[in-house]
C-alpha cells in the first residue's frame, strides 16, 4: 500500500511516509516474545499520533 501511494501520489503527500513493523529480530518461538516483536494496533495508533503531532 505505501508503495502504491509512494509512486502515484507523491506529490499530494503533506509528510513522509512512515513504516511501522517488526521489531529487527528474529522471529522468537515464545508467544510472549512473538507479541514484542510484532507491531500491535497500539503502537501503530502511536506511529499516526506522532506523526500528526497529536
Amino acid at each position: 500500500i505505501t508503495a502504491q501511494i509512494v509512486e502515484n501520489a507523491f506529490d499530494y503527500l503533506d509528510a513522509p511516509v512512515v513504516r511501522v513493523a517488526g521489531a529487527d529480530v528474529p522471529m522468537p518461538k515464545s508467544p510472549v516474545l512473538e507479541k514484542l516483536a510484532i507491531p500491535d494496533p497500539e503502537r501503530i495508533c502511536e506511529a499516526v499520533r506522532k506523526l500528526v503531532g497529536r
